[in-house]
């Protein structure tokens, strides 16, 4: 057994090995990049084709994010046809000392939704 750790040795490698094989990139880029959903878009705004079949949607980005650029809030926010909203926050809004400025804009789109 690990020292202090209460996992056997075997247990150890098999974990170290899952983690090993899950660094491994396994897509395709170009065979994705032909299914993505993105190319069915109004050109002129880059909005979903069926966004007026879409229920009611929320985007939301992060100030402070590192892993989700600015750009990608606002392409993501045209595609479903609603303005972004921003949070000041780092990308997991939900999951740091800033949650409630994200629970904050959730009420309020929860709020409009009921208004409807």
């Amino acid at each position: 057994v690990v020292e202090n750790w209460g996992i056997s040795e075997e247990d150890l490698e098999r974990y170290q090995g899952n983690f090993k094989r899950d660094t491994v990139a396994t897509i395709n880029l170009r065979d994705l990049a032909k299914q993505l959903p993105s190319l069915n878009v109004d050109k002129q705004y880059g909005q979903a084709l069926f966004v007026d079949k879409l229920p009611p949607a929320l985007v939301v980005g992060a100030t402070d994010d590192f892993i989700v650029d600015n750009a990608g809030v606002i392409e993501t926010a045209k595609y479903f046809g609603v303005e972004p909203v921003m949070i000041d926050s780092p990308h997991d809004v939900m999951l740091g000392k800033k949650f409630e400025n994200a629970a904050i804009e959730i009420k309020k789109w929860l709020e409009t939704l009921a208004e409807k």
